[in-house]
């Protein structure tokens, strides 16, 4: 939730912040997992079944938060990435994530029906309340965003913050029949224009689950009590309004779910939020960000796994929604990530057979025949060659020598789906 700031001082720190995030940000929709994390195989067959899934909205799609600013590369982890990971826990699945900085329901309208038409238009018809620096990518990127919708399973969307943000400032001062109409006509405009872009959505894919989040009041208590009063009867005012839009779309056959996400931040504002309001930045921590994951996964799956907890920060490795249980942990050579191969064909019920002689290792999988000798920058699928990108090795483990490979290999050559999870800690594999 970011609002318009009202000092220049305030307005350059946006302008810092969106540029600072364009690091990490470039594209028309941040990709999904950052730089080289990500590994799809090539030779997926259309026959395999993938969750596809798009996030529209604001910075809570995008997932920022104000220590990104101090960070070299920043990467942001919000509520987005989880339920990727939770979808990922189920099988395969491919995120596209389109959210906008400062992007308001008007804006999301505004961009909905450009994406629904293929027309052209210019970043500036959003009315973005800060700049986002990915503003010529946004406008280039309409025809993959209306090829992803259409495609899509489920569909999330966080929208409205900045249209409310204004009343953290205002509601303090104003009369209490004036804070009524500005309230009013607050829900009225949101209500039109957020009805209007789930209508387009449908239009294009009558299929998907929506799920919209309801806004969630960041103002700790001790901070201003009075004025904390008057916001929490305002949350509650928008999570009716938006129960009662889903409730509509439902009389009209269309089913669109809610993500009860503000009743999880009640009373824990302080924690779950960044509240600098000098700065005005008032979005989810971390734990905030992982609750409304939380809030999302149920909507969607009426469930939410816990990731399993490690202070250490090793990886986990989860097979087929299967965590692998091995004393064979991956290791990093050279930043890439490498497993011991046997542990994973196994678990993806695949064969192999090793040729000591040669120390080359075959594996089955499939109508895959992966021939990997050892040491070696090629490798061979079917007969036909093909390039590793770091040779696979031979770790002693205990009294036994294990055969670790680069996570590519497995996507290259075997056809898995691999997703590297650097936030969590885990990496997915599914076939």
């Amino acid at each position: 939730m970011k609002y318009q700031p009202r000092t220049k001082r305030r307005a350059i720190a946006a302008t810092v912040m969106a540029c600072m995030l364009c690091m990490s940000w470039a594209g028309g929709a941040y990709a999904a997992v950052p730089a080289g994390s990500a590994v799809e195989a090539k030779d997926t067959q259309a026959a395999v079944s993938e969750l596809r899934y798009v996030a529209l909205g604001d910075s809570l799609t995008v997932g920022f938060e104000p220590q990104l600013l101090k960070e070299k590369n920043p990467v942001p982890y919000g509520f987005v990435d989880r339920v990727l990971e939770q979808a990922l826990y189920k099988g395969r699945a491919k995120l596209s994530n389109y959210g906008i900085l400062g992007l308001t329901s008007e804006g999301l309208r505004i961009y909905v029906k450009a994406i629904q038409s293929g027309q052209s238009f210019k970043y500036a018809d959003l009315k973005s309340v800060v700049a986002d620096p990915r503003a010529a990518s946004i406008e280039q990127g309409i025809a993959q965003a209306k090829a992803d919708i259409e495609q899509a399973n489920v569909i999330t969307i966080t929208i409205g913050g900045n249209d409310f943000g204004a009343l953290l400032n205002e509601m303090s001062d104003l009369a209490d029949d004036k804070a009524k109409g500005l309230v009013d006509g607050l829900i009225e405009q949101y209500t039109t224009n957020v009805t209007e872009t789930v209508k387009m959505l449908k239009a294009m894919n009558p299929k998907a689950t929506i799920i919209i989040a309801d806004q969630y009041q960041p103002l700790p208590k001790y901070q201003r009590e009075a004025l904390y009063q008057k916001l929490m009867s305002v949350a509650d005012q928008f999570t009716s309004t938006i129960d009662g839009m889903a409730k509509a779309f439902s009389d009209e056959g269309t089913e669109i779910k809610v993500a009860h996400v503000a009743e999880l931040f009640k009373g824990r504002e302080g924690e779950l939020t960044h509240t600098n309001l000098m700065e005005q930045d008032i979005h989810p921590t971390q734990k905030g960000y992982e609750l409304m994951a939380k809030s999302f996964a149920e909507s969607i799956w009426g469930s939410y796994r816990e990731p399993k907890p490690d202070s250490t920060g090793a990886t986990t490795i989860v097979v087929k929604g299967q965590e692998l249980v091995t004393k064979n942990l991956p290791t990093v050579r050279n930043n890439r990530t490498f497993v011991a191969i046997k542990d994973i064909v196994d678990a993806m019920g695949a064969t192999s057979k090793w040729d000591n002689k040669t120390s080359t290792a075959t594996i089955f999988y499939g109508d895959h025949v992966l021939t990997l000798p050892i040491g070696s920058k090629s490798a061979s699928v079917n007969g036909q060659p093909l390039v590793v990108d770091a040779p696979a090795f031979l770790l002693k483990v205990g009294k036994e020598q294990k055969t670790y490979v680069p996570l590519r290999l497995l996507a290259d050559g075997l056809g898995f789906q691999i997703e590297n999870r650097t936030k969590a800690h885990t990496v997915f594999i599914n076939p």
